[in-house]
């Protein structure tokens, strides 16, 4: 058997007529609990927000710091290359047959472009 909501409310009112105290009690602490959780929803969406806003600032400083070191590492072996030369360092051999296969390959890239 359905009711319409006009047999409903009807209904309602017959077995429970009048809102006691206690009812209107339940039902102000139900909106006041949802209140909070509301308000708790907004507070973790902000921070949220914030840990993302972090997150994306951190990771760009990681890949400024990440280009920087492959610079310095570059710059390093250059110098490492430089020194061996004027310090006359034992590695020196070692110096030499990376320039010598430096030079292959640009020799190679030369005659490529001369065909």
């Amino acid at each position: 058997m359905t009711f319409t909501i006009a047999e409903k409310c009807y209904f309602c009112s017959r077995i429970h007529p009048v809102m006691t105290s206690k009812d209107q009690h339940l039902i102000n602490e139900l909106k006041h609990s949802f209140r909070r959780l509301i308000d708790s929803l907004e507070k973790t969406r902000d921070e949220l927000k914030n840990v993302r806003d972090e997150n994306q600032r951190l990771q760009w400083q990681l890949d400024t710091k990440n280009d920087e070191f492959e610079a310095l590492k570059k710059r390093y072996e250059n110098l490492k290359v430089a020194r061996a030369f004027v310090e006359g360092d034992p590695d020196n051999q070692a110096a030499k047959q990376k320039i010598n296969k430096i030079i292959r390959e640009v020799d190679q890239c030369i005659a490529l472009l001369n065909q």
